[in-house]
């Protein structure tokens, strides 16, 4: 399953999208990969920046997202897109009811160990390092498959 393209969806794209974003992109870096990630909001608040926690928790991990500005989730986005990964069953179902195409190449990111990556926004610091410990356990399971 070699992507050439990842595109990483939550809900507003502030949070957890920006943070798996971040997280793939600067452990690809480091496998010296090719592979472009991006990331969108299903209901993105467009052009903020990625929320202060989350910006704070990748910071702490040697992660940049500081450039980060939302942004909406557009077809051509979706269609230019090898692999897509959501946060929740809830946006997969979304997905793939509005793009009936995606099948077969979106995936919940915590697809393998069966687990969501649930909205921090508005809660503790706490939640965010969930957030990332999460997306963490994600890559172990996705960088063979992707690399």
């Amino acid at each position: 399953m070699t992507a050439k393209s990842i595109l990483m969806i939550c809900q507003g794209n502030i949070c957890r999208s920006p943070m798996a974003e971040g997280f793939f992109s600067h452990q690809l870096n480091q496998s010296h990969s090719s592979i472009t990630i991006n990331s969108a909001g299903l209901a993105a608040v467009v052009n903020y920046p990625a929320e202060p926690k989350a910006h704070s928790i990748m910071q702490k991990y040697g992660i940049d997202i500081s450039k980060h500005r939302a942004r909406q989730l557009t077809d051509t986005l979706v269609r230019e897109a090898e692999l897509i990964f959501v946060m929740t069953k809830r946006q997969l179902a979304a997905l793939e009811h509005k793009y009936l195409f995606v099948k077969g190449k979106a995936f919940l990111l915590g697809y393998w160990q069966n687990f969501e990556i649930q909205d921090p926004v508005n809660q503790s610091i706490d939640a965010f390092e969930k957030v990332y410990q999460q997306i963490e356990m994600a890559w172990q399971d996705w960088k063979t498959r992707i690399l």
